[in-house]
């Protein structure tokens, strides 16, 4: 499997977010409902055309963050990873790109629209939102962060939200499997 990554220790959140953002989202798109759509989904991520919001555990501080750029499906991570969904993102302008809540790009992971425009699938693993949650704000035990956050990104026809597992806290306390999974929300 072909792929490109990208990991940092010092990925900053704030107010629990971070995104992966198209060229055109401010100037095109308004989703204003991805984070009702978090809570009343997965429990971890939502996307629309041209964005992506995760939800971390950590309010305001820094995370692990590997990215991973595939080219096809990346196979299922192990049990260490607490909560893992797969959702549908619509890229209209042929680039999507890592940022911090607040604007700021992360160039050095990539664009990861490798295909151009059109759909993409999503995987989000996440592991120690409980720890973030319960930080005292910077998301570092010493030099190690608590949480952690896996990100691959692959060509995809859309399809439903698939949470593969929810075990953290949050994920158990908002995501509710008899509920139907989100839809892609087309451009």
């Amino acid at each position: 499997m072909r792929y490109t990554t990208w990991t940092s220790d010092r990925m900053f959140v704030s107010y629990r977010q971070y995104y992966l953002q198209g060229d055109e989202f401010l100037s095109e798109y308004d989703d204003s409902d991805t984070v009702r759509r978090i809570f009343a989904g997965n429990s971890l991520a939502a996307g629309g055309p041209e964005h992506l919001t995760v939800c971390a555990g950590t309010h305001t501080g820094r995370i692990r963050l590997t990215t991973r750029q595939c080219a096809d499906e990346p196979p299922l991570p192990g049990e260490e990873w607490e909560t893992v969904v797969d959702v549908s993102i619509c890229s209209t302008s042929g680039s999507l790109w890592l940022f911090r809540w607040g604007g700021d790009v992360e160039e050095d992971a990539g664009n990861f629209a490798t295909a151009g425009a059109g759909w993409y699938r999503v995987r989000v693993q996440a592991r120690g939102r409980d720890d973030g949650d319960g930080n005292d704000g910077d998301g570092h035990d010493g030099d190690t962060p608590v949480e952690e956050h896996f990100l691959s990104v692959w060509p995809a026809p859309p399809g439903p939200d698939t949470v593969h597992r929810a075990n953290d806290a949050f994920a158990r306390t908002h995501y509710d499997p008899t509920r139907p999974p989100g839809r892609p929300v087309q451009p």
